[in-house]
């Protein structure tokens, strides 16, 4: 490492009892006291899963973290704002069990917002009011990929800022993956938190963030005040380049943190994890459109063209026609009557695909040419 010393990530193993290694974590890069400040703890509570599934931020660890911060004298708020147009956050914390591990402090951030701008990209940002009002922020990221960003980590938790419709209208302003990483990065600039504390108990590879992923036990929560360190250190452990990513090479671009290996200070054991699988998408990312065109043409009109777009399937077996997937298309190019189809206005955003509630929509693998 060169130049002024930077913040560490610190690596710890998770245990049985959390409180340990979050109050090692809290101990190095949190103050001592917080003499009842605001302090908003945020999760990623990305839809009503069960907390043995992997999706969400691990109860124990918003539990440790909540007693971290009250045995710091805190006036402490736990909240998110989850995916989809209707769900309610309180619904959602239930499901996931951070209600309960939230020990009487969750609040559902939605019931005030404040309308922002994204300093790049000028998108209008409507935004949880208790976010700016917090004198200081812990954010509680999960450890997985996820298959239009590649992964989610701790800039991309910031997202969970943004309350109700606007997520949708987001996705349809910024329709590709570097104008979507512009506007994250947006959204975390307009109040970064103060420490981030990364929920790598269990993993999520494969297509995730959600049903289509696959849970992987890593045993490990990571901590740091520099975002884009966590990230790269995360995109390490996944055995990946850190730059390959959309939102962490905007970013670095941002100056929003360090992202080479040689400026950053690990503090514990940095382990790649073996044959972490990435999204299919990842792949997809390293193709250009030339060597699409000629995949197209080897293969029988409209198989290649539909996998090299990668637009969403139906699993018809699990989909229970709620029309969830419907409401949280930013496009409307969903419809489920008077059958399933996806038309051309997909913009391949995958948020049906997060937010189904049955892992009814799947994204495609694309093994044919992944290596071509």
């Amino acid at each position: 490492m060169s130049g002024d010393k930077k913040p560490p990530v610190i690596i710890e193993n998770s245990g049985v009892d959390l409180r340990e290694p979050v109050e090692r974590i809290m101990s190095s890069l949190a103050p001592d006291s917080f003499s009842g400040a605001n302090v908003l703890i945020k999760p990623n509570m990305v839809g009503p899963s069960e907390p043995g599934l992997g999706h969400t931020t691990h109860p124990d660890l918003v539990r440790a973290v909540v007693r971290a911060c009250l045995d710091r004298n805190a006036s402490v708020i736990v909240g998110d704002n989850p995916g989809g147009i209707s769900r309610s956050s309180r619904n959602v914390a239930n499901a996931t069990g951070i209600l309960d591990a939230s020990e009487d402090c969750f609040h559902p951030i939605s019931e005030q917002v404040v309308e922002k701008k994204g300093i790049e990209t000028g998108f209008p940002m409507v935004i949880s009011k208790s976010v700016l009002d917090a004198d200081y922020i812990i954010n509680l990221p999960k450890f997985k990929t996820h298959t239009l960003m590649m992964v989610t980590g701790a800039i991309k938790n910031t997202y969970g800022y943004i309350a109700g419709a606007c997520k949708a209208k987001l996705h349809l302003q910024a329709p590709n993956k570097k104008d979507f990483a512009k506007t994250i990065c947006d959204i975390y600039q307009l109040r970064p938190p103060d420490l981030h504390i990364m929920d790598a108990i269990t993993a999520i590879e494969g297509n995730g963030p959600c049903h289509g992923g696959m849970l992987r036990e890593v045993g490990k929560i990571l901590g740091s005040t520099d975002p884009l360190a966590l990230d790269a250190v995360m995109a390490q452990m996944m055995g990946v380049e850190p730059s390959d990513l959309p939102v962490q090479k905007e970013a670095a671009i941002r100056g929003l943190g360090s992202m080479k290996s040689y400026e950053i200070e690990v503090a514990g054991l940095l382990e790649q994890i073996p044959n972490f699988r990435m999204p299919v998408t990842f792949y997809h990312e390293h193709l250009d459109n030339e060597t699409i065109e000629k995949l197209q043409k080897l293969y029988p009109p409209g198989m290649m063209l539909s996998r090299t777009k990668i637009i969403p399937l139906q699993n018809v077996e699990k989909c229970a026609l709620c029309g969830d997937c419907v409401l949280s298309c930013p496009t409307e190019a969903l419809t489920i009557e008077p059958e399933f189809s996806i038309s051309d206005k997909c913009i391949a955003c995958y948020c049906c695909v997060e937010l189904c509630p049955e892992g009814a929509l799947e994204v495609p693998d694309v093994e044919a040419y992944r290596h071509y």
